[in-house]
């Protein structure tokens, strides 16, 4: 996640307090846990309790996507069995039956769209038994199998404060995870390119062996009338005509729902460039779709790009007082990557960078910059540091771009090469003094000698 960029420096637009807002962002409640990024600059724009435990129901189903396409081929069908039997009455499903075939990838639609736990369950139990290798493996060690490879995934994904015990979601107080964590989770399903196709499709119409399926996504954001939708779901949620919460930025999303983890919902959006990213759990009924298309609305419309670095991730140049006169006076800088933020567009202004330098390195003093040792390609100078007024949003190491050395004891008469020339000049001068004095001298004591000499001869 970096984009190109352009003069000064790094990273990201990270709030790291709690209920720290965006400007221009609507209001989450208090309860909600919330987390909202831009990943094209990798910025942290929103964050709201996003460490604290939250259960998160089916947005769980993510991970059981991508542990299931990373051990399965699309292609390869499944019977289903005994396991659908296996959830709540009140359960979404996807309406499988006992013995019905399908291949892994209807089997996501099926898990993804309606968020059938039906779908979750048979997945578990047959990637369950490609993991461990046995096409007999009983059903719930295989489901073991399956979850045990859920968390070994959450645990790649830098996941450090989520535990799953079940590929669907349904409340289990084992079950937990964090709007940060899961953020981790949606930037990796979001890159799957299976993911993302089922994820952004509306409707999915299947015709099995057994019985024609006709899913619709459960992500009220992409549908613009809300008679699109089931009769069951508008006559549940008393809802009818045009969609409020529709949004053309919307692309895909997972949402969740149990009693206890409330309503979830993990979104992404895209638009002008920017590709957002979104977490909120434990939010109320409609309202969440609500929150996540103003959200998308006003950080595609109101927000911009400030570009920090430049062709090949160039920071800024640097000017050097102690210079070694064959290096020059300029010290050039670079990131590891290219790095922008995203920023409200009437409150850029607030937003700076500047280098805050390793001083074993590189002192600042009050007439410049000076080197404290030499310095090669690659040697890391310090860090950008990103600041939103006084504060500071994020920060990236920073290294230099060419060699170059202090100072010594011989670059002096090359550097103030006129000083040398007037001092030169003038020991020249001082050399001749001397000696047309010492000449003018001895040839008095030589005339001298020889007016002896010949005084002596008479």
């Amino acid at each position: 996640m970096g984009k190109k960029i352009g003069l000064l420096m790094v990273l990201s637009l990270v709030f790291f307090t709690t209920g720290v807002l965006g400007a221009g962002l609507p209001s989450f409640p208090e309860g909600e846990g919330v987390v909202i990024s831009e990943v094209n600059s990798g910025d942290i724009l929103y964050q709201q309790k996003q460490d604290e435990k939250y259960y998160p129901a089916s947005t769980t189903k993510l991970m059981t996507a991508l542990v299931a396409i990373e051990n399965g081929k699309l292609t390869e069908t499944f019977t289903v069995g005994d396991e659908i039997e296996n959830i709540a009455d009140d359960s979404s499903v996807a309406g499988l039956q006992v013995y019905e075939v399908l291949s892994l990838k209807e089997l996501l639609y099926g898990l993804l769209l309606p968020s059938g736990n039906d779908a979750a369950n048979t997945i578990a139990v047959n990637i369950g038994r490609n993991i461990a290798g046995n096409k007999t493996l009983d059903a719930t060690v295989a489901t073991q199998k399956f979850v045990d490879a859920m968390n070994e995934k959450a645990i790649s994904l830098g996941m450090k404060s989520t535990h799953f015990v079940n590929a669907h979601g349904l409340h289990n107080s084992d079950h937990y995870s964090t709007p940060a964590d899961m953020l981790k989770l949606a930037e990796a399903a979001f890159s799957n390119d299976v993911i993302r196709e089922v994820t952004r499709s509306k409707t999915h119409e299947l015709q099995t062996d057994k019985v024609k399926h006709e899913w619709k996504n459960s992500n009220l954001m992409l549908y613009p009338s809300y008679d699109a939708l089931s009769e069951d779901f508008r006559l549940a949620n008393d809802v009818a005509g045009a969609n409020p919460s529709f949004n053309g930025y919307a692309t895909s999303g997972k949402t969740g729902y149990t009693e206890e983890a409330g309503r979830c919902l993990i979104f992404e959006g895209e638009g002008e460039g920017k590709n957002v990213i979104g977490v909120i759990m434990n939010a109320d009924q409609l309202e969440i779709f609500d929150e996540a298309s103003n959200t998308l609305t006003t950080l595609i419309k109101d927000y911009d790009f400030i570009e920090w670095t430049g062709d090949k991730d160039f920071y800024a140049n640097v000017k050097i007082e102690n210079y070694h006169v064959f290096d020059g006076d300029i010290l050039g800088t670079k990131t590891k990557i290219a790095m922008e933020s995203l920023a409200p567009k009437d409150n850029n202004n607030s937003y700076t960078s500047r280098i805050k330098w390793d001083n074993n390195r590189i002192m600042e003093t009050e007439t410049g910059l000076q080197l404290q040792t030499d310095i090669k390609e690659g040697d890391t100078l310090g860090e950008v540091q990103v600041y939103n007024g006084e504060k500071l949003l994020e920060s990236t190491s920073v290294y230099a771009i060419n060699k170059m050395s202090v100072r010594g004891f011989l670059d002096y008469p090359i550097l103030y090469w006129y000083i040398t020339i007037v001092v030169f000049l003038l020991m020249v001068a001082i050399l001749r003094i001397i000696y047309v004095d010492f000449m003018r001298k001895n040839r008095i004591k030589y005339s001298k000698i020889r007016l002896k000499k010949r005084t002596g001869r008479r």
